[in-house]
């Protein structure tokens, strides 16, 4: 809580309160594509279209000092290679790039495992690192825990986690990595894993990003990560990396992928504190503070989750991920299917013979980073490879 106090007391002076106005939120691009920023898209001006930054605006003022530079973190996938070459070409727009690489496997009784290492691609760092303006590379280590395993870490977490936290290190150490986005099952469950693997990497000067599911529905209320368990590890991780996307599949049901009222109450019931006892999160401090001062604190950890994937649902099917190429494929072949923007969720769907297809547009991308802005959060892209190349214009 130390770093907490901290922050908190810097910030006092002239942090001022959150405000989020979506209802009065205007997004526009230039008048060259202003085609794009109808709610009735035309297939032929997304396929011929040069990327321009959009503008966001409001007709209320954000009320908080916009920080220096805004968190941007992308996702690198090796199953989308096209991802490796945008991340070179737009290094100096983001702060952190994390190649999906590595799974730390750790099963009943055995010793871990780390696995993905063939994947590490060195003369591709070196390219980033290269940059004007280079960002860390946080490769993300998916931890991956048989039921014993988890058990064994629940309730006597000391011996597995030294092994863990040493085997991170040393890869971090070995290719000179900026440090790791850590993704694990039920995040929540794990606190003391992980401050141990935080504590580990802050002892060498590298940071340590978390990956957390959001809440999707009101039953899961208390059983994801929250604003109390922010505070429970706010020393140890540097940034929460939040997977608001995938919402439709969560519900079970046709709709958009990252509904942005749904986006805006998941931040805000992280950034929030829930607790009554609102003075266990400031004990000992001398000045009064302000909870919305806290809730900046917060804000300033937190990375919202940008999908650059879409889905497509067919009736009695599975949902069928899209991404750019093959979204791209059926405009060229179904031009003349009508294009239309949901003003509740801010996305744009395709109706395609009966099909429903969900993917994101310039218009989507700029509500939802206007958002982030104004809730005082970071942005974190899943991911680069699944992308329209005009996306990069308004990062």
């Amino acid at each position: 809580m130390i770093l907490l106090r901290g922050l908190i007391l810097l910030l006092f002076s002239r942090i001022h309160a959150l405000s989020t106005f979506l209802e009065t939120l205007t997004c526009q691009l230039n008048p060259e594509l202003r085609g794009l920023n109808a709610q009735k898209l035309d297939a032929t001006i997304i396929l011929n279209a040069v990327a321009q930054p959009g503008v966001c605006s409001s007709s209320q003022q954000v009320r908080y000092e916009k920080p220096e530079e805004s968190l941007k973190l992308a996702y690198v996938t090796p199953w989308n290679c096209r991802g490796y070459d945008l991340a070179k070409w737009f290094a100096s727009k983001f702060t952190h790039i994390s190649p999906v690489w590595y799974q730390l496997v750790l099963e009943d009784n055995m010793k871990p495992e780390l696995r993905g290492g063939h994947d590490v691609d060195q003369g591709w760092l070196q390219e980033l690192k290269s940059a004007y303006r280079p960002p860390k590379i946080v490769p993300r280590f998916q931890l991956q825990l048989s039921q014993k395993a988890a058990q064994t870490i629940l309730y006597y977490p000391q011996g597995q986690a030294e092994q863990l936290a040493y085997i991170l290190v040393a890869e971090v150490e070995k290719y000179g990595y900026d440090g790791v986005t850590l993704e694990l099952p039920a995040p929540h469950l794990f606190t003391a894993l992980i401050g141990r693997i935080g504590d580990a990497l802050h002892d060498i000067e590298k940071e340590l990003v978390l990956v957390i599911p959001p809440q999707h529905t009101n039953e899961q209320y208390g059983m994801v990560f929250n604003a109390n368990h922010i505070d429970e590890v706010v020393d140890e991780v540097d940034y929460f990396a939040v997977m608001t996307y995938d919402h439709a599949g969560a519900v079970g049901r046709e709709g958009p992928n990252s509904p942005l009222p749904w986006m805006k109450e998941v931040i805000r019931g992280l950034v929030s504190d829930i607790d009554n006892d609102f003075e266990s999160v400031v004990d000992n401090l001398d000045e009064e503070v302000d909870r919305e001062v806290v809730d900046r604190v917060r804000a300033r950890k937190i990375l919202m989750g940008l999908p650059f994937y879409g889905y497509r649902f067919s009736s009695g099917q599975i949902p069928e991920a899209y991404t750019a190429s093959n979204y791209l494929e059926l405009l060229r072949k179904e031009s003349s299917f009508p294009i239309s923007w949901d003003a509740h969720s801010k996305e744009h769907r395709l109706v395609d013979s009966g099909d429903v297809l969900w993917y994101p547009s310039l218009l989507s991308l700029l509500y939802r980073l206007q958002l982030a802005e104004e809730m005082g959060v970071g942005i974190a892209i899943w991911e680069l490879g699944q992308g329209l190349d005009q996306f990069f214009d308004v990062l």
